[in-house]
């Protein structure tokens, strides 16, 4: 039998996204409808036109209304990155009874205490990062053990309250009722970094059209966040001011550049046509150069934000790449290693019309109001005694329509 029908919605850094699903008896959902709508957008967490977004709202509920028949009056809204807080805190509790259960975990976060300094912010989030017990060593699940106490991090995400309270104006004028409010860095490490990684700990990097979010999950917890104010955008507007073209000209120069061609010779003019205009030629050698240089210096800052991670981003941990800033330019992935040091990922997604990079944060919302406890889903396959000893295996399909 068919579960409840629900929608979620991302609202992008360019555009609005708003997907239909249900869940499957076989595989994690399927996709019913969806619609995509841009506008101008989110930089530097603010919105670049606030009168454009809702119009841009009522388009993308129109087409993915239109395609199942059914009006969207209930959602759950997707929190961007750069709206959220990540802090990690130290906890300890005694067990009772000398064997650990789900009671004493929740007794875990319970007590974990976090200083709400800062009242602009709602927490949305706390899951356990790690548990330590009398031996001292770090496990991610400790259900059936037995301790006399826990001690361990717990993780906390909280979302900027203007955010809250803006979306659920704006849904209400929209007549849709915000269901949750769901922290995308969460849902999507949660959908595309497979279990093994994460109990490793792994990287999620999503670059967007103008920010990108570095963020680091450890077992089912996201453990730090970094927005960086640099996405997509700033590769098209280099060659924009560089090469003194329109934008739109950039953007088609970008969306066909092919890294790693600058080495081999094989090619020497780009070509594009402006609107109303005839073709024109454009060196690839300095369009290289320019994306090249914008690419590197984002790698830069993305090293950065490795290094203030309050659990190591070694070598050997995995980044797994999302949004549709960068990753879908051929040859994307294995420049990011170049520059990152790092194996970088592309999780494969099976999703008709929506298995590209830039859907994946939508898809990935719409899979954790399926799979979160949060929404009271009967049982799930528990986390119990995970290690981190599958490093090096590569990563699985998913399938979500």
């Amino acid at each position: 039998m068919m579960g409840k029908v629900e929608a979620a919605i991302e609202f992008g850094t360019s555009k609005i996204m708003c997907v239909v699903g249900r869940p499957k008896s076989i595989g994690r959902f399927e996709v019913l409808s969806s619609g995509a709508a841009r506008y101008e957008g989110i930089k530097g967490g603010r919105w670049l036109n606030p009168e454009n977004v809702e119009d841009a709202l009522a388009k993308a509920l129109y087409i993915a209304e239109k395609k199942t028949r059914k009006h969207i009056r209930e959602a759950c809204v997707g929190v961007p990155g750069t709206f959220c807080k990540v802090v990690c805190e130290d906890g300890y509790c005694d067990v009772r009874g000398g064997v650990v259960t789900k009671e004493d975990i929740d007794r875990f976060v319970g007590e974990t205490q976090y200083a709400y300094d800062d009242t602009a912010y709602s927490l949305v989030s706390s899951v356990p990062v790690y548990f330590q017990l009398d031996d001292e060593n770090r496990y991610i699940d400790i259900i059936g053990t037995h301790a006399a106490s826990i001690r361990g991090k717990v993780s906390f995400i909280l979302v900027k309250k203007r955010y809250i309270e803006d979306m659920t104006e704006l849904l209400r004028r929209s007549g849709v009722r915000p269901k949750a409010f769901i922290p995308e860095i969460l849902a999507e490490s949660l959908f595309l970094v497979p279990v093994e990684e994460r109990d490793a700990g792994a990287v999620l990097l999503n670059i967007g059209y103008y920010d990108t979010n570095v963020t680091v999950v450890y077992g089912d917890a996201v453990v730090y966040n970094k927005t960086i104010h640099a996405g997509g955008m700033h590769i098209a507007n280099d060659l924009s001011l560089i090469m003194n073209i329109d934008v739109d000209m950039s953007e088609q120069l970008k969306k066909q550049f092919s890294f790693g061609l600058e080495n081999s010779g094989s090619k020497i003019y780009d070509y594009v046509k402006p609107r109303g205009g005839r073709m024109e030629r454009f060196s690839h050698a300095l369009i290289s150069d320019i994306i090249e240089a914008r690419v590197e210096h984002l790698c830069q800052l993305i090293t950065e934000a490795f290094a203030q991670s309050p659990i190591p981003v070694a070598r050997r941990t995995r980044v797994f790449l999302s949004g549709g800033g960068i990753a879908m330019m051929k040859g994307a992935k294995e420049t990011l290693e170049r520059y990152l040091k790092r194996q970088v990922r592309l999780t494969r997604i099976e999703a008709p019309q929506l298995s590209t990079p830039n859907f994946y944060t939508a898809l990935a919302l719409l899979d954790y109001v399926f799979e979160s406890e949060y929404f009271g889903e009967p049982e799930k396959e528990p986390l119990l005694k995970r290690f981190s000893d599958k490093m090096f295996d590569a990563p699985q399909d998913i399938k979500g329509g």
